[in-house]
C-alpha cells in the first residue's frame, strides 16, 4: 500500500478544506467586527498569517470568525497546539459551525492523533450529514490505519472507492471461471462494502481459502487498484513436507490425517480421519465441492464410523453400578447443502442417517432401553447463520445461528 502517498494526498485534501471552508458563511458580525474581519479576511488571502495574528488576538469577548481566523494561520503556520486552542474557543462559541470540528480534525491528523481526528469528523457529521468532505477524510484516516472495511463505509457514501484492477498475488490455481464468481465485485466499478462482505462469504465457501486479505492501492487517476493476497490450499500441501506435516500431526493421540483440497482447481475437497485408539477408534471422511459451479452453492457428504468404549462407572448415578465399559458402535451418513444468501445470511439444509449398537450393558431391561437405544434414526436439518451486527470502524462483528432438526 502507498502509505506515503496516501498521507500526502490526505494532507492536500486537509488544506484543501482550510480554503474551502474560509467561505462558508458564519455569524453576523457587529460593523466594527465586519471591517476587522474583512481587514483580516485581506490578510489571509495575501498568505499575511502574522499579520493576521496580530488582528485576531486570543480574546474571550470576539466573535467566533476571529477564532477561526486565528486558527487558520496558526494552521499555516504548522503552530499545531496554539491553532487547536483558537478552533476549540470558536467552537464553544459557535457549536453549530461545523468549520471549526473539521479543523480540528485537521490538527489531529497533523499531530497524528487519529482518534482524536476521528472523533471531530463525526461532530462535524453530526451538523451536516450531508458533507463529502468529512466522509471522504474519515475514509482516508480508516484507509491509513489498514481498516479496508471502515475506510470503504465511509467512501460509499460520496461514492467512491473506484476500482481500476484486480490484481491477486499469488494467482490462484483455483479454475478462473469459478473465481471470477466468487468475487461480488468487479474492475471499472464502485466498490461497495456489501459487495465485498459477499466476495468474503463466498471464499469462505469454497473451503480453500484459510486466510487471505484485501487491499487497495491508490492510482494517480484518484482510482484504486484491488490488491489480493490468497492463501490457497492445493491437494494435501504446497510442498512435500507440509503434505507429511498435515498427515502425521495427530499421531501423539494416534491418528492421522489425509486431506486433499482444490482437487481439479475445482474446490473439490477431500477430508478424512483414522484413529486407532482402542478405547476411541474412528473413521470419518467428507467429499464437498461447489454446486454446478456456483461459489454461493456448497454440497457435502460425509460418513462417520466409531467404536469406543465408555466408563460409566464414574458419571452414571443410577441404582445398579455398571460392570466394565460400555461398547459403542455407531455409523453415520450424510448429506448437505449450504447457500450464500448473501454477505450477511447463510442457509443450510441437509439429511443424516445414523445407526447405534451397545454392548456389555450391564443395567436392567428398562434402563437399558430408556438410556441406549438401539436402531437407525434418519433425522432433517435446517438452519440459517447470520451476521447480525458489523461495525467496521470498531473492528467488531456479531454473528448467530440456528438450527432445526
Amino acid at each position: 500500500m502507498s502509505g506515503d502517498w496516501f498521507r500526502s494526498l490526505a494532507l492536500v485534501l486537509l488544506f484543501h478544506s482550510l480554503t474551502w471552508a474560509s467561505q462558508l458563511p458564519s455569524q453576523t458580525p457587529t460593523p466594527a467586527a465586519s471591517e476587522l474581519l474583512a481587514a483580516i479576511k485581506n490578510l489571509y488571502q495575501g498568505e499575511q498569517w502574522e499579520a493576521v495574528l496580530k488582528l485576531a488576538p486570543v480574546s474571550p469577548d470576539q466573535i467566533a470568525e476571529l477564532d477561526y481566523y486565528r486558527g487558520m494561520a496558526l494552521a499555516r503556520l504548522q503552530r499545531w497546539e496554539e491553532a487547536r486552542k483558537a478552533f476549540e474557543a470558536g467552537e464553544k462559541k459557535s457549536p453549530t459551525d461545523k468549520r471549526f470540528p473539521l479543523e480540528l480534525a485537521g490538527i489531529s491528523f497533523q499531530t497524528q492523533n487519529f482518534s482524536q481526528a476521528k472523533a471531530h469528523l463525526a461532530q462535524a457529521l453530526k451538523l451536516d450529514q450531508q458533507d463529502s468532505y468529512a466522509y471522504e477524510f474519515l475514509a482516508s484516516l480508516y484507509f491509513l490505519e489498514g481498516n479496508l472495511e471502515a475506510a470503504i463505509k465511509y467512501w460509499n457514501r460520496v461514492g467512491k472507492p473506484k476500482i481500476h484492477e484486480v490484481k491477486m498475488n499469488p494467482q490462484p490455481r483455483l479454475r478462473g471461471d469459478l473465481l471470477d464468481r466468487a468475487f461480488a465485485l468487479a474492475p471499472a466499478s464502485l466498490l461497495k462494502l456489501e459487495d465485498l462482505s459477499a466476495t468474503q462469504t463466498n471464499l469462505d465457501l469454497l473451503g480453500i481459502y484459510p486466510r487471505y486479505r484485501f487491499e487497495l492501492s491508490p492510482r494517480q487517476d484518484q482510482r484504486f487498484d484491488l490488491l489480493f493476497y490468497p492463501v490457497e490450499k492445493n491437494g494435501w500441501g504446497n510442498s512435500k513436507l507440509e503434505g507429511l506435516f498435515s498427515v502425521v500431526k495427530g499421531a501423539p493421540y494416534q491418528t492421522v490425517y489425509w486431506d486433499l483440497f482444490n482437487l481439479k482447481q475445482s474446490a473439490l475437497n477431500f477430508e478424512s480421519l483414522w484413529r486407532w485408539d482402542a478405547q476411541k477408534r474412528r473413521i470419518f471422511s467428507s467429499f464437498s465441492g461447489a454446486w454446478r459451479g456456483n461459489p454461493k452453492w456448497r454440497y457435502c457428504l460425509h460418513f462417520d464410523g466409531r467404536k469406543e468404549n465408555w466408563d460409566l462407572s464414574r458419571t452414571y448415578l443410577g441404582a445398579i453400578t455398571p460392570e466394565g465399559d460400555l461398547r459403542v458402535k455407531e455409523q453415520s451418513a450424510g448429506a448437505e447443502i449450504l447457500v450464500n444468501l448473501n454477505g450477511r445470511w447463510r442457509w443450510k439444509s441437509g439429511f443424516e442417517w445414523t445407526h447405534r449398537q451397545f454392548r456389555n450393558v450391564s443395567l436392567d431391561v428398562t434402563q437399558k432401553d430408556r438410556l441406549f437405544p438401539q436402531g437407525s434414526s434418519l433425522k432433517y436439518k435446517t438452519g440459517f447463520d447470520v451476521k447480525l451486527v458489523q461495525i467496521p470502524q470498531r473492528r467488531f462483528s456479531a454473528q448467530s445461528f440456528a438450527t432445526w432438526e
